[in-house]
C-alpha cells in the first residue's frame, strides 16, 4: 500500500471512530446460542453487557427476555418455566414470553411489572438474537452463510469457545491468517509466508480477505484431507466479514498450478463472535470438509484438532493481549499497523462508522451478500 493510500486509510479511521461510550451495534443479529442448547431450562447468558434469559416456549420457539425481575432484580434464569411463562426463584412473579408480568401470586399484577424482550430467529443451526430495536429485526438483515451446514456433500463439525477478550480483538485475529505459522505450528507452515499472496477489498459493510498460497508444503495436518502424493499443493483462504462481527471462511486447495475451479479439497466454515461483556466475548464456530465425509473418526479429529487450535493457541494469546491493553481503547494505544492489518483495520472503521451512525439517527442498513462471493 503506498504512503499515501496508507495514510488517508488511518486518518479515515480515526474521524470514523466514536467515543469510548458507544461500545457495540444493536441493531444487527448476534449468536446466542446453538439452537440445541435453548429448551424448556432457562439458559443465561449476557450479551453486549446485557443478562439475558434464552428459553422455548410450549410451541418450541426460542425466546429471549432480560434476566432480571423488575421486582427486587432476581435472575430470572435461576426460576422455571410455566407453560409459557417465566417465574421468578424470589417472590413468584410470572412473566409470560413478551415480557409482560401475567401473574403475581400476592396480589393484582403491578402495572410496571415487565420485562425486556428481545426478537430471535433461527438460522444455520443458530439461534440469534437482536439486541436493538425490535421494529428494525428484520430476518434479512443477517447475511447469507452458505448452505454447508446442511448440504450432505460435507461433513460437519461445531463448537463453542468463551473468550477472554474483547469481539474485535477476536474479529482482527481471524481476519489475518498470517498468524498460523507463528501461533498455530501444527496446522500452519513455517514459511508459509513466502509462498503468500494477499488482497482485499470492501463493500458496503463488508470486507474481504483473501490470501493465495501458492506452492506451500503439505503439513501432517492438509495430509488427513489430502490424497494425492504431492508434496505442495496451491491454497486459496477468502474470509468474509459481516459487520458487526460474523465471518465466513471458504478455503480450497488443489494441485500446484491448477486452477481454483479444479480444487479437491473445499473447506468452508463459519465465525460467528458475539460480544458478552468489553473484555469477554462468546465464539461459536463451524466447519466442514467435502473428503472423507463419511469417516466419523475424522470428523471428531477435524472437531478436537480446531476447537484445541482455538482453545489453548487463539483464545490464551487473544486473552493474554486484552490483559495488556488493561482498561485502554485500542485506539487510544496507537497500534502499529502491519500491511497485513488492512482487513482488520477496514472491519474496525466500517463497524465505527455503522456504532456512529447508529447512534445519531438509530437506524442502520447492512448490506447482506451470499456465501462465498
Amino acid at each position: 500500500m503506498s504512503a499515501v493510500i496508507w495514510e488517508t486509510w488511518a486518518r479515515e479511521r480515526i474521524e470514523f471512530m466514536p467515543d469510548a461510550k458507544t461500545k457495540y451495534l444493536r441493531n444487527a443479529w448476534y449468536a446466542a446460542a446453538w439452537s440445541d442448547e435453548i429448551g424448556r431450562e432457562p439458559l443465561a447468558r449476557t450479551f453486549l453487557d446485557e443478562p439475558v434469559v434464552l428459553f422455548r416456549d410450549t410451541a418450541g420457539t426460542p425466546k429471549a427476555l432480560a434476566d432480571r425481575c423488575p421486582h427486587r432484580f432476581a435472575p430470572l434464569s435461576k426460576g422455571k418455566l410455566v407453560g409459557d411463562t417465566i417465574e421468578c426463584p424470589y417472590h413468584g412473579l410470572r412473566f409470560g414470553s413478551d415480557g409482560s408480568c401475567v401473574y403475581n401470586y400476592h396480589g393484582p399484577v403491578p402495572k410496571a411489572a415487565s420485562v425486556h424482550r428481545y426478537p430471535m430467529m433461527e438460522r444455520y443451526g443458530v439461534a440469534w438474537i437482536w439486541m436493538g430495536e425490535a421494529e428494525q429485526a428484520h430476518e434479512d438483515k443477517l447475511p447469507d452463510f452458505g448452505t454447508f451446514s446442511t448440504d450432505d456433500r460435507f461433513a460437519v463439525a461445531r463448537g463453542y469457545l468463551h473468550v477472554g477478550g474483547n469481539y474485535q480483538l477476536a474479529v482482527d485475529n481471524l481476519l489475518d491468517l498470517t498468524h498460523a505459522q507463528f501461533l498455530h505450528p501444527a496446522l500452519g507452515n513455517p514459511n508459509s509466508s513466502e509462498h503468500s499472496t494477499f488482497t482485499i477489498k470492501s463493500e458496503g459493510s463488508t470486507v474481504w480477505a483473501s490470501y493465495f498460497f501458492d506452492g506451500e508444503p503439505v503439513t501432517p495436518f492438509k495430509r488427513m484431507f489430502w490424497d494425492s502424493p504431492s508434496e505442495t499443493c496451491d491454497r486459496w483462504a477468502d474470509m468474509r466479514w459481516e459487520a458487526p462481527s460474523n465471518l465466513y471462511l471458504e478455503v480450497d486447495t488443489a494441485e500446484c498450478g491448477h486452477p481454483r475451479e479444479a480444487a479437491v479439497v473445499l473447506v468452508p466454515s463459519t465465525h460467528f463472535l458475539t460480544p458478552e461483556t468489553g473484555k469477554t466475548s462468546h465464539y461459536f464456530w463451524m466447519n466442514a470438509r467435502n473428503c472423507r465425509i463419511d469417516d466419523e473418526e475424522l470428523t471428531e479429529m477435524f472437531r478436537e484438532g480446531t476447537d484445541k487450535a482455538f482453545r489453548t493457541e487463539d483464545e490464551p494469546m487473544i486473552s493474554l493481549v486484552q490483559d495488556r491493553m488493561g482498561d485502554s481503547d485500542f485506539e487510544d494505544l496507537k497500534p502499529v499497523f502491519l500491511t497485513t492489518d488492512r482487513a482488520a483495520g477496514k472491519a474496525r472503521q466500517i463497524l465505527a462508522g455503522l456504532i456512529d451512525a447508529e447512534r445519531s439517527t438509530g437506524t442502520l442498513e447492512l448490506k447482506a451478500v451470499k456465501a462465498g462471493t
